[in-house]
């Protein structure tokens, strides 16, 4: 196998990895996005009277936290192997809030 080819492949790999990570991180996203607004008081320093709905809520946010940063540092992984000035390494949106 040359070398040229083991790139080729690398990016192809690259390419599908960083297209399923988008459609994740939009998930994870929308997800987060819906949580806020299903829940306005999620934000609000935690009581013993709030619901378990409440609390269960808070810790999927938090974990859709922790998802989307390590999204985001898989995603800087396989972009490594993307050629200089793919769509996918330049325009991947740091800040998706």
């Amino acid at each position: 196998m040359t070398a040229r080819l083991r790139r080729k492949m690398a990016e192809a790999l690259a390419e599908h990895q960083v297209a399923w990570l988008a459609l994740i991180e939009e998930a994870v996203v929308f997800t987060t996005r819906t949580l806020m607004v299903t829940y306005p008081t999620i934000f609000r320093r935690p009581r013993r009277s709030d619901h378990p709905e409440l609390t269960s809520a808070r810790q999927l946010l938090d974990a859709c936290g922790y998802l989307l940063v390590a999204l985001d540092d898989h995603w800087k992984q396989a972009a490594v192997h993307l050629r200089a000035g793919h769509p996918a390494k330049a325009g991947h949106d740091d800040a998706p809030f």
